[in-house]
């Protein structure tokens, strides 16, 4: 079946300007990700290079910050793509300790992250966010480890919307 060019044009934007990693603008746009893939090569075969144009977007901030932007940026992604994993079968299969173990590592890792970039009022949200996120897991799994299981698939699906509602 045909998607429309508005489909691929919201995975490209969603790959380009919203930074996302070509699987999960796949995801987020109903579309499999074979299909992303092929259409960002047909469209380099056709000179729209997607990661050249990404790039061009990451540096049109200017210079200032740029290599911290850049990595935050990347390490966001990543973090995006692993909440994305752990929601997949594959992680869903994983031990529940392993879950959790990598879900205290993340947020660890975006705090410690966030606290070295310092004085942008939206990573400083995302700083706060994570310690208190890390904070309520290790109050969840000390005081009410049956509900562990459930708050690890809440904390899943949460976290892009928490990304989501700090953007502004």
């Amino acid at each position: 079946m045909a998607h429309p060019a508005e489909k691929k044009n919201a995975v490209r934007h969603s790959y380009v300007n919203e930074l996302l990693a070509l699987s999960v603008a796949a995801i987020k746009h109903s579309v499999a990700d074979g299909t992303a893939r092929r259409w960002k090569m047909e469209a380099k075969d056709n000179g729209d290079d997607w990661d050249l144009s990404r790039a061009a977007s990451r540096r049109s901030e200017g210079t200032a910050g740029e290599f911290t932007t850049d990595f935050i940026e990347e390490f966001t992604i990543q973090v995006n793509e692993t909440f994305e994993l752990l929601k997949s079968a594959e992680g869903a299969a994983l031990p529940l300790d392993q879950r959790t173990k990598i879900l205290s590592s993340l947020t660890d890792m975006m705090s410690k992250v966030m606290k070295v970039s310092g004085g942008n009022k939206k990573l400083e949200k995302r700083t706060i966010a994570a310690e208190v996120v890390k904070i309520l897991a290790k109050f969840v799994s000390t005081k009410y480890p049956e509900f562990a299981p459930e708050f690890v698939e809440i904390l899943t699906a949460f976290g892009p919307k928490l990304d989501q509602e700090l953007e502004d």
